[in-house]
């Protein structure tokens, strides 16, 4: 009777710390902190603002520039500039102070561009080492689980046979059975620790909804990720297609009220697998951004040629 008491402890203790749990520690705590985040407000108050362009202004960027590039210039708010430049001819300083406003604002956009960049990659980086964090500790669990089913199955043998009471060996036997059957299952099927991630700013929720109503996109990127001529396809705008691809490629085409909350709202409760689902949509958000840079050139190189 005593051993069977020390198989069903045994067995209850093995389920019982073999529970999903959410992990605590300074590691955790520290990654877990939105330490990418800018630490300052950027004010955009004091940058000229123009009214509504002319049509005079439409004729004048049509006769010069593509209509890629006359749409570049209306999202980094330059073509009133632009126009003026292009109809200045002989007033030689006045050019010159134009086209370094039309550079001025280039440049500010590029600064953008790769400030934003930065911060998707500076999170990326972030949740996918809270990702391999959490992986090696469930790798470990799972390596840890292997050795005790085999060591399980061999204890049961060995007490099978020195145990001379029938029924207590037939006790021992099933149940060092099931020990060893249980620990195999939660090898091929673990349920993995996991984390609490709050989600202070989350730059994906602006790509998923649409909405920058929050500021979190500089107003100029914001306008390009919006416009469908940027695109490769022309069908779909820069925001649209990112969207497209995480619901097919992160969800497999659908998304569920729960998952849509964990990954566009506040955040929650993460597997490991989430957060390697989390930093590859990061990643390619990144990289669309930093696209945009090829759009800025394309103006750049026409302006250097007239």
């Amino acid at each position: 009777m005593k051993q069977l008491q020390v198989f069903i402890l045994l067995v209850i203790s093995v389920f019982v710390s073999s529970c999903s749990t959410v992990l605590n520690s300074p590691k955790i705590d520290y990654l877990t902190s939105n330490y990418c985040q800018p630490t300052i407000d950027y004010d955009y108050s004091k940058l000229e603002v123009f009214p509504n362009k002319s049509a005079n202004h439409d004729s004048i960027l049509k006769a010069n520039l593509s209509q890629h590039d006359i749409l570049i210039s209306n999202a980094i708010g330059i073509e009133t500039y632009l126009t003026e430049y292009l109809q200045t001819k002989k007033d030689t300083l006045k050019r010159l102070v134009l086209k370094q406003k039309i550079t001025d604002r280039l440049i500010l956009t590029s600064i953008e561009i790769n400030a934003l960049a930065s911060e998707l990659d500076c999170n990326g980086e972030r949740i996918n080492k809270l990702a391999n964090f959490v992986n090696d500790i469930n790798n470990k669990k799972t390596r840890n689980l292997t050795v005790a089913s085999v060591t399980i199955g061999a204890l049961t043998t060995v007490a099978t046979v020195l145990i001379k009471n029938n029924n207590s060996s037939d006790i021992v036997g099933v149940s060092g059975g099931l020990l060893s059957a249980g620990l195999g299952a939660l090898t091929i099927a673990p349920k993995g620790k996991k984390i609490n991630l709050k989600l202070q700013r989350n730059l994906l929720r602006n790509i998923w909804f649409n909405d920058n109503s929050d500021g979190a996109y500089p107003n100029s990127i914001w306008a390009i990720l919006n416009e469908k001529q940027f695109s490769n396809s022309g069908k779909n705008d820069l925001q649209e297609s990112i969207k497209n691809r995480w619901l097919q490629y992160n969800f497999d085409g659908k998304i569920d009220t729960e998952t849509e909350k964990l990954f566009f709202y506040d955040g929650g409760i993460y597997t490991a697998d989430d957060l390697y689902s989390r930093a590859n949509m990061l990643n390619e958000l990144q990289a669309t951004v930093r696209s945009l840079e090829q759009d800025l050139k394309s103006l750049s190189v026409r302006l250097n040629s007239i």
